[in-house]
């Protein structure tokens, strides 16, 4: 008896399909439970004073996006008590009397995986004599590609 070429095509493709599905699988997220390093760098000139400050935060900025897309949509406005729409501090670190050169820092925080996807942002600011004189122009992305990665923050001068 002869098979017709049809029957053996679907039998064919059926045992691909059962087989694909016998070996799907998923893998767990990564520990939420992290550390990120990096430096931050200004004009190698700059010599610091003895009353310096580097903070260096990372931040989810996520609310701050969600409030100005909703401010586009076609939605009707409602009028609710509403607090301000703020970053979400995920960790800080002050050095306070940096030693000369790039500034090193470590900062331990918890994210999930879904909060990476969408991006954190690394910025930091040197202060001295009261005043904040250098700070993050570029923001530093953090993503889930890059958050084992060191990062390297560069600070520019505050306008006056």
């Amino acid at each position: 008896m002869k098979k017709s070429p049809f029957l053996l095509l679907l039998a064919g493709c059926l045992a691909l399909v059962a087989g694909g599905c016998a070996h799907l699988s998923t893998t767990a997220g990564g520990d939420s439970n992290r550390v990120i390093r990096g430096t931050v760098n200004f004009r190698g000139d700059l010599e610091l004073p003895a009353d310096t400050e580097v903070v260096v935060r990372l931040v989810d900025n996520a609310a701050l996006a969600q409030k100005r897309s909703g401010a586009n949509s076609d939605l009707p406005v409602v009028n609710q008590a509403r607090a301000p729409a703020a970053p979400q501090l995920l960790g800080e670190q002050t050095i306070k009397a940096p030693p000369a050169g790039p500034v090193a820092f470590s900062i331990e925080y918890t994210a999930d995986d879904g909060l990476l996807r969408h991006g954190l942002n690394l910025e930091a600011r040197v202060s001295y004599g009261g005043r904040v004189r250098l700070r993050t122009v570029t923001t530093r992305a953090v993503t889930l590609g890059n958050a084992t990665d060191p990062h390297a923050i560069w600070v520019e001068a505050v306008a006056r």
